[in-house]
């Protein structure tokens, strides 16, 4: 059967709209004819994009800060305004931008904010080259296991004080989030020095029960780590699985993520399995693809069970 422009039960981010409806309105209105019954803000959408589209004609899964976004995510990581910042004055400029994206989702009636947990500050240059010799398929060679080798000691030796703030930010904005009865969903990500690790999200999971703390599943994140050698993409599911709020579903060639689904390698059944029956599920597609991509994806999302047609 057809499903297509029939109402589901996904959400769709407007990380698809950057570039494609720039003030958001054309984005909105074909998500709705799409069949996308709710939508997720995007960590690059700033208030002067909010202020052109009636937000009260629809109706909000989550809201993935930093948003609203008056300063970009590339910014906060450069100036590590961040809530993984070892930093206390930089650390609670991470936790005031969080802060916001809380208030922002309570003004929408949005009952999820989407955080990423920071990072571990080294030398881009060791993922950058290990993620290079993956793509000339230079993964088994004595160069690459050295490099990984490298970068999974540095992470050992650096990651104890950031993920300490992260911990001490988590719990600041659990007391705030809860005043708004918002829960916080903490995203894996998709570099190895980001927080947290898998065995990370397990610590963080533990500062709160699942009515005010959760996991965001993202799909593609968790396919490139395990590509590159560093978690299995499984064992993300089988840990964790308890605690999905919401998940990030795109496809991914090789390491490369947010391509539409059936474009790429991911096995959208096996999926369909571990998420929960009331987590949401977003759309999270780079605005490269095209609309023809969108709807055959979302209709393969809907064969594998991972969205309903409502």
């Amino acid at each position: 059967m057809n499903h297509e422009n029939q109402p589901t039960n996904a959400s769709f981010s407007t990380m698809w709209a950057i570039k494609n409806y720039p003030d958001l309105n054309g984005f909105f209105e074909i998500s709705k004819h799409l069949g996308f019954q709710k939508i997720e803000l995007n960590h690059q959408v700033d208030s002067a994009m909010l202020s052109r589209v009636t937000l009260d004609h629809f109706q909000f899964s989550s809201i993935h800060e930093p948003c609203p976004a008056e300063i970009s995510t590339k910014d906060l990581v450069d100036r590590d305004w961040l809530i993984s910042s070892s930093d206390e004055v930089s650390r609670k400029k991470g936790v005031e931008t969080v802060k916001r994206s809380i208030e922002l989702a309570h003004e929408l009636a949005a009952p999820t904010v989407i955080i990423h947990c920071g990072t571990i500050p080294y030398d881009t240059n060791y993922e950058s080259k290990i993620r290079a010799l993956f793509g000339k398929s230079e993964e088994n060679t004595e160069e690459y296991q050295t490099i990984k080798s490298d970068i999974i000691q540095l992470r050992t030796d650096l990651a104890g004080p950031r993920l300490n703030a992260v911990k001490k930010s988590l719990n600041e904005l659990l007391e705030y989030a809860d005043q708004f009865r918002i829960r916080l969903g903490l995203e894996n990500r998709y570099h190895y020095m980001d927080i947290p690790s898998i065995d990370e999200m397990g610590e963080l999971l533990s500062l709160a029960d699942s009515s005010q703390l959760g996991f965001i599943y993202d799909v593609g994140h968790a396919q490139a780590l395990d590509r590159l050698g560093f978690y299995s993409h499984e064992d993300w599911l089988q840990r964790y699985s308890s605690r999905i709020l919401g998940s990030h579903l795109h496809d991914v060639i090789g390491v490369t993520d947010h391509y539409a689904p059936g474009l790429g390698e991911i096995d959208f059944y096996r999926i369909a399995s571990f998420l929960p029956e009331d987590a949401f599920r977003t759309f999270e597609l780079l605005p490269g693809n095209t609309l023809a991509q969108v709807k055959h994806g979302l209709q393969l999302l809907v064969k594998a069970g991972c969205i309903k047609v409502l």
